[in-house]
């Protein structure tokens, strides 16, 4: 299984943990001169309407990924390109003038263009949405942890149609100490 994190999720969810596991004394590595060091402050999330939402989120600064990008093609050299594009072919059918016989050069147009919510699966259209952290965080956390700290995941037409979301009616301190248990500096109000 792949995890499909952008480099800026990554960065944020490793520079929001990492010194609150150092701090919390979970790391027996970290050298005991660390624990002066200041803590980050944490990623903060919110319940809405039952689900564990980005309080910040803000469609505006959505940049949705190129056809490139959401298939993993990029740096791919001609050959390779062809190959994991053969393999792809119903979503370019449309572009080529013969889907039997296409060139590279008729997908280059395609392949640097934006896509949009709908050309994306559920789970990828939704982490580009206010539920995206939610699922980011639920994704990296074992089964057992997450029945633990009282998480739900919901997919399926709810509350609309290609819903996913998690889902938490729980009391909120448990599951901000649940967080801090787990390493991770994260709080929902």
């Amino acid at each position: 299984m792949s995890i499909e994190l952008s480099r800026r999720e990554f960065l944020k969810i490793v520079f929001a943990t990492a010194s609150a596991t150092a701090v919390s004394g979970a790391s027996v590595l970290w050298p005991s001169n660390a624990i002066a060091r200041p803590v980050f402050e944490p990623v903060y999330l919110s319940v809405h309407d039952g689900y564990i939402v980005d309080p910040y989120f803000d469609y505006c600064d959505v940049c949705l990924p190129t056809f490139r990008e959401l298939h993993s093609l990029e740096g791919l050299e001609a050959d390779a390109l062809k190959a994991e594009l053969e393999q792809i072919s119903d979503y370019f059918e449309h572009v080529v003038v013969d889907p039997d016989n296409w060139t590279i050069d008729e997908l280059e147009e395609w392949l640097d263009t934006q896509v949009d919510m709908e050309d994306m699966g559920a789970w990828k259209a939704m982490k580009y949405t206010q539920y995206g952290p939610a699922l980011e965080i639920y994704e990296q956390l074992a089964h057992d942890d997450a029945n633990e700290l009282g998480l739900i995941l919901v997919e399926g037409c709810h509350p609309g149609s290609d819903f996913v979301g998690i889902e938490f009616h729980g009391n909120l301190a448990e599951l901000n100490r649940g967080f801090e248990r787990l390493g991770m500096n994260l709080v929902v109000t």
